[in-house]
């Protein structure tokens, strides 16, 4: 049983994080429906989050090692005093941005009472035994890809400055990762769209951010996991989290490239409205 979790485990995952249909949602679903609706994670969770990150970076290698080579040659102009902050490279903006759209996410730290910080305040908030909260924000995801895709076929996209569109983004960032049934692929890759990016950077823009959010999730998740897992678990997980994480990122490029992300929006849509319809009864009984 513990081998076929670990690969089932790490296939869902995989799919539900990259395709913009909220991995937290379906798990939010899956444990509601399992009897099993807990904040608590497993060790096996954090793990796989590595292997999702590590085979993201693979799919888009000539990204990150151009972003390395601009981290580092940034740091060398500052050195230098020959830094251009006003009129960067494509490349060199890029990175920019990205480093600001993390400056958000030192919120997560500040102090919430008795929920420890930020972070754990959205996060004790979104699991709260029924599936009413998910609801909405899956088919607000659904509702999302309509109205981006609906402004990139109008031509009318929003066009704002680049470090405002960093903030936002970031901004979206910090509201998506703490809280259960949204997507940070979907509200990184779609707001961007709105804000005029094209398909293409928007796209790198929310892998980017993800490995980040993705490698900082899985060290806590490893280091707070409550389940401890086989070794042989933690290599199989970490393998197929790796494999179905890099095809699942080209299947995505082809979903973009064919027009087909309408089909995401309907089926967020749809379970959306199912949860929605099953949070109200869960209240009601309760």
């Amino acid at each position: 049983m513990w081998i076929l979790t670990a690969i089932f485990q790490a296939i869902g995952q995989a799919l539900t994080w990259i395709l913009p249909i909220s991995e937290s949602g379906h798990s939010a679903v899956f444990h509601d429906f399992s009897s099993r609706f807990t904040d608590a994670c497993s060790k096996l969770t954090g793990v796989i989050h590595i292997g999702i990150a590590i085979g993201i970076i693979i799919a888009f290698y000539k990204l990150f090692l151009t972003l390395l080579k601009n981290f580092f040659g940034g740091w060398n102009d500052l050195f230098h005093k020959r830094l251009d902050v006003k009129n960067p490279s494509a490349q060199r903006r890029f990175m920019y941005m990205t480093i600001l759209s993390f400056v958000p996410m030192i919120f997560y730290v500040i102090p919430a009472g008795k929920y420890g910080n930020v972070y754990q305040l959205f996060h004790r908030v979104s699991y709260n035994g029924n599936l009413l909260g998910e609801g909405i924000c899956i088919a607000l995801t659904g509702v999302l890809i309509i109205t981006a895709i609906g402004m990139k076929d109008k031509k009318s996209s929003i066009k704002i400055p680049p470090f405002l569109q960093a903030l936002i983004i970031g901004v979206i960032a910090f509201l998506t990762v703490p809280v259960s049934g949204t997507s940070l692929v979907a509200g990184i890759l779609f707001i961007g769209m709105l804000l005029g990016m094209s398909d293409k950077i928007a796209l790198r823009y929310s892998m980017v951010m993800s490995v980040m959010v993705l490698i900082v999730m899985g060290i806590v998740e490893i280091c707070i996991g409550v389940t401890d897992v086989k070794a042989v678990a933690v290599i199989l997980a970490l393998v197929v989290s790796i494999l179905f994480s890099f095809f699942t990122v080209k299947l995505l490029i082809f979903f973009i490239k064919k027009n087909y992300l309408k089909y995401f929006a309907w089926y967020d849509i749809v379970l959306g409205g199912i949860c929605f319809i099953v949070g109200i009864f869960e209240i009601v009984l309760k």
